[in-house]
């Protein structure tokens, strides 16, 4: 029964969210279930009013989805009011304020995940950590860490890259000299970022999962390295 109840009171949530955001912006009911028909899953505008008003009282994942886009908002923005709520049931019981519910909810890696165990009858829940810094974790885990180290390891060859440019700039043998020195520091600072990503990129490849879409990591390595790829990897891309 407590599990039914809970899940009535997250529907609520949900749908008190979806009246807030098309109120917000000014979207009658049946606005808002024109455009769940463009997104291809129409949601009929009597579905929606009985959502607000709460004579309905669940609402299915894909229903959530497609409301959320059609709203032009992230999904968990609709499970987890942020900015409008102190706290929120992201568990039954476990009440737990709606940013850290969302970070749980988007696998962020030191999130943790709700908990009705309390360390004391009267101290705040316990949550549970369920990332740990330096293994690559799970595959949304491995993704936002692929991307994080790509990103840093390229702001460093583009820095090296920079410097170089300048020192030949330089007349003084000195300040050349040490300009290059830099350079070479950020050039190290970058090939380190390749490694770090070749190993977060294998872990992937070793849960069976892809490796990420998109060019940051097969631009850090043409920028550092070459012939030396990860598992996975297409070679001829990243040359």
């Amino acid at each position: 029964m407590e599990q039914q109840e809970w899940a009535e009171r997250l529907a609520a949530v949900i749908a008190g969210e979806v009246f807030r955001y098309r109120r917000n912006r000014s979207m009658s009911a049946q606005a808002l279930s024109d455009r769940t028909t463009e997104l291809g899953m129409t949601i009929p505008r009597a579905v929606i009013s009985n959502l607000e008003n709460g004579r309905r009282t669940s609402v299915s994942v894909a229903e959530l989805l497609v409301l959320a886009a059609a709203l032009d908002v992230p999904p968990a923005a609709l499970v987890f009011p942020v900015g409008y709520a102190e706290s929120t049931e992201a568990l039954p019981g476990a009440m737990t304020p709606p940013f850290e519910a969302v970070r749980w909810f988007a696998g962020e890696e030191h999130s943790t995940t709700p908990t009705t165990t309390a360390d004391n009858d009267t101290g705040p829940l316990r949550h549970t950590a369920w990332r740990q810094e330096g293994a690559a974790g799970e595959a949304v885990t491995g993704y936002r860490r692929a991307e994080r180290i790509a990103e840093a390891g390229l702001a460093h060859a583009d820095r090296a890259d920079r410097m170089r440019a300048d020192a030949y700039d330089l007349e003084e043998k000195p300040a050349r000299e040490a300009l290059i020195r830099a350079a070479q520091k950020q050039d190290d600072k970058a090939r380190h970022g390749v490694a770090d990503l070749m190993q977060v990129l294998d872990t992937l490849h070793d849960l069976g999962a892809s490796i990420p879409p998109g060019t940051l990591h097969v631009d850090l390595f043409r920028q550092t390295t070459r012939g030396n790829q990860p598992r996975g990897t297409n070679k001829k891309e990243a040359e």
